[in-house]
């Protein structure tokens, strides 16, 4: 298949350009595994994707990208040690067909610099002005792959959604697993969860590798339910768009000032049920992910002496295509000639 039969209508560069950019970060941010200083690795990670976003044939403006995060304190601070490298409304690339870009320079950054499993690097990808512009900050999602789409409903209690997650999947509540971020704001969801039955995976970080696997058919996970990161919703909501299935969301502000921010971007009542359209409207989509440490779904970089080794995911909906790609990097220009390592 040729790179020209990998191009969307209206999203212009061939998904495998996307792939080339998530790589790239990959590759570099990898290097700092457990070196404990998340600035600097989330620094680094939005310079090579303001480097590489540069060179794609789009004109695209970030629409979604996490400039700050909540400290061990409690505090919200900013996430790269300067200001500049990446923001939001920047506009990137060497085309001219518009479109939005959602960019998660490393999902799992704790993870990647404690040198854990489950950091990636990823980027979404729609045209201009179909991704919705949140405020970053909390939002509650309720996700699940194709199988139980139309069976949801975040208005609805927990337990009345787990069973009818089960009985579309044709099983019993203690045979489905459901994905919850570990936190104390959860603790009540997950007695909750535990009263149906059902299994529950505690993940210390991230929306995106649980999305990827809840959308995959066949794998052991059949939803992910909790508040998380509202950029990380609109990542997600690409995934779905994708892969099949189904998300609804709703804004989670904890601040007056963020009701605020949410009625600047339109959204007046916080409690509005957000569906996959609202997040994403349209049918245009590409999503790109790279591993940068081990992963279920994707593995981590791996170096051998002048080299490494990605693992990467792309999907598309125009055409409806998943492809994994497993590529080996010459990182010296003589490595080639010396023959690569599998």
């Amino acid at each position: 298949m040729s790179l020209t039969e990998l191009r969307p209508r209206s999203v212009a560069a061939p998904v495998i350009e996307y792939a080339s950019v998530t790589e790239r970060v990959a590759l570099e941010v990898a290097r700092l595994e457990g070196c404990g200083r998340p600035e600097k690795a989330y620094t680094l990670a939005t310079e090579v994707f303001r480097e590489e976003l540069c060179k794609v044939p789009v004109s695209g403006q970030v629409a979604i990208l996490r400039e700050e995060r909540r400290d061990e304190r409690g505090q919200m601070r900013p996430l790269k040690t300067r200001p500049g490298i990446l923001s939001v409304g920047d506009v990137l690339g060497t085309g001219d067909t518009e479109v939005d870009l959602a960019v998660e320079p490393v999902e799992g950054l704790h993870l990647l610099t404690r040198g854990q499993q489950g950091a990636i690097s990823a980027v979404a990808i729609s045209p201009r002005d179909s991704m919705l512009r949140t405020p970053d900050m909390y939002m509650s999602k309720l996700i699940v792959g194709p199988q139980a789409k139309g069976s949801i409903d975040i208005d609805a209690p927990v337990s009345e959604n787990i069973h009818a997650i089960a009985e579309v999947n044709g099983r019993k509540p203690s045979e489905i697993t459901i994905a919850v971020l570990d936190r104390d704001r959860h603790n009540d969801l997950i007695e909750r969860i535990r009263g149906t039955g059902a299994r529950i995976q505690l993940r210390p970080e991230g929306d995106l590798t649980p999305v990827i696997a809840v959308g995959l058919r066949g794998a052991d996970l059949h939803a992910i339910i909790g508040i998380g990161g509202a950029p990380e919703g609109v990542l997600a909501a690409a995934v779905v768009k994708c892969l099949g299935g189904e998300i609804q969301a709703k804004m989670w502000p904890t601040q007056r000032s963020q009701v605020e921010k949410l009625n600047e971007c339109g959204l007046t009542n916080p409690e509005t049920k957000l569906t996959l359209d609202d997040l994403i409207r349209g049918d245009e989509v590409i999503f790109a992910a790279t591993g940068i440490t081990q992963g279920e779904t994707l593995h981590g970089v791996r170096y051998f002496r002048g080299g490494a080794r990605t693992n990467t995911v792309v999907m598309a909906t125009e055409p409806r295509m998943v492809r994994f790609i497993n590529t080996i990097h010459a990182l010296e220009p003589d490595i080639g000639t010396q023959g690569f390592q599998l």
